[in-house]
């Protein structure tokens, strides 16, 4: 009986170890493979993003074949979902997405591409409107002009500006002042999103894009734009595109305010401060626009933030200074055509402004988070009196303090220079001698062939010796 009691006991017991087995295997809190709820793709003029949005953190390896050309990424521990098949592919060097499970549990994912690039991948721990993310960054051989590791890291000082052959009557020479225009946000990060639905990342970037055509209209203004497209670009590439690709004057940067109160209202134009922010707002404001680079998705090398910050600090005295006449100047005209949020410039510490050598700008066109300003960002009419407003800011700065060597420092000297009235008996050799200037030069300065006859009375245009 003792005998049959143990056996009992111990079939028992071990019929409560299956059981408790099976119940933990086949819990709905048990240990599962990720899943992959969506993939999107995000082409940029030298990269092609793909970010795969995963219910958990994975673990995976990454490799390249050729002959075709292909990125192959292993997900450890992850499940095949029809998101890997309904890929949304709009041209770029990405071909095709194949996706298929190994026999050790692996995922095995295939990109497809059109040539050999250079991938790059990183993993995002949960954060804003996002859970975990795979990000692969598919880059160009040549390699990008500030891509991730340029975050942290000293730049080369920007080539000398080019000089592009232009006349002002009769003047050669003078290059193009290079206006940065860069739309905020964009790809993974939407920026602010109005009650509508509308993004920020849209509505700045055809402001942009109408900002850039009035300034092309401009003679001597040369505008580019850092994001030409909805793709996202690390904070510090937008800065060091103004100025090692463009080798740009001025940096501008266009964005539209949101806040938790949705009667704040107003747009306002902000500068760098490294002593702190002006205002409450223009806190809150820096720090959500900082957080970018976490949103969007960058693998940043901090070794030599610190470095980097001494360094800048040291170059950046001049062109502080003159960020704030610019955006002084740019307030102002967007006061005479919508509502400003103060009277005044502000200052915060916004990442995308630190650049050593470039005055630089932040304009928030307006609250999209109030819903009669988001109304308003939507609107053609009211984007239109916005460009046009902040460019006649951005001219009004470049003739005041217009860089030596470009043509509207020229059209300037011309514009001040001495005026001569004839009197009898003068000649242009006794007028060039009396001012100590070259007579060929006074004679191109005022538009004069070796057949023309000068009178009594007329006026000459004296340049600068």
């Amino acid at each position: 009986m003792r005998l049959e009691n143990k056996l009992n006991g111990v079939s028992k017991n071990l019929l409560q170890a299956a059981v408790v087995l099976w119940f933990v295997i086949t819990a709905p809190w048990a240990a599962a493979a990720e899943k992959i709820s969506s993939v999107r793709v995000w082409n940029a003029p030298d990269n092609t993003r793909v970010v795969f949005d995963l219910s958990g953190p994975v673990k995976h390896q990454l490799f390249t074949l050729e002959n075709p050309n292909r990125v192959v990424i292993d997900i450890a521990g992850a499940q095949k979902t029809n998101a890997l098949d309904l890929v949304e592919i709009k041209g770029g060097p990405l071909v095709n997405v194949r996706s298929a499970p190994q026999g050790n549990g692996t995922l095995r994912v295939v990109l497809d591409l059109d040539r050999k690039l250079n991938p790059k991948s990183f993993l995002l721990k949960p954060g804003d409107q996002y859970g975990n993310r795979l990000v692969i960054d598919l880059e160009s051989l040549s390699g990008r002009v500030a891509g991730n590791s340029a975050a942290g890291k000293p730049q080369a000082a920007a080539k000398p500006k080019p000089t592009v052959t232009k006349s002002y009557r009769g003047i050669s020479g003078g290059r193009d002042i290079v206006v940065a225009i860069d739309a905020g946000h964009g790809g993974e990060d939407p920026g602010a999103i109005g009650a509508k639905g509308t993004r920020e990342k849209d509505v700045v970037l055809q402001i942009a894009r109408r900002l850039y055509n009035v300034l092309q209209a401009e003679k001597g203004i040369k505008p580019v734009l850092i994001r030409n497209g909805d793709y996202f670009l690390p904070l510090a590439a937008r800065r060091d595109t103004a100025r090692k690709k463009y080798n740009s004057d001025l940096f501008v940067s266009i964005h539209a305010d949101a806040f938790s109160n949705r009667n704040a209202k107003g747009a306002s134009v902000f500068a760098l401060s490294r002593s702190g922010a002006t205002s409450t707002l223009a806190r809150v404001l820096a720090e959500k626009e900082n957080q970018s680079d976490a949103i969007g998705g960058v693998n940043i090398d901090n070794a030599d933030v610190m470095v980097t910050s001494v360094i800048y600090d040291l170059a950046m005295e001049g062109s502080m200074e003159h960020s704030i006449k610019v955006g002084s100047l740019v307030l102002r005209e967007m006061g005479s055509v919508t509502r400003l949020h103060k009277p005044h410039l502000e200052q915060a510490g916004f990442a995308v402004l630190k650049s050593p050598d470039i005055p630089s700008i932040l304009v928030e066109t307006g609250f999209i988070s109030n819903p009669a300003e988001e109304n308003n960002l939507r609107s053609k009419d009211h984007q239109v009196k916005l460009s046009r407003a902040i460019s006649r800011g951005i001219i009004a700065y470049f003739d005041q303090h217009p860089p030596p060597g470009t043509y509207i420092a020229m059209r300037k000297q011309h514009l001040q220079a001495t005026r001569h009235r004839i009197t009898s008996g003068e000649t242009l050799s006794t007028i060039a001698v009396r001012y100590r200037v070259n007579l060929a030069s006074l004679m191109q300065y005022n538009d004069l062939n070796d057949s023309d006859v000068i009178r009594v009375g007329q006026v000459l245009r004296i340049p600068n010796s």
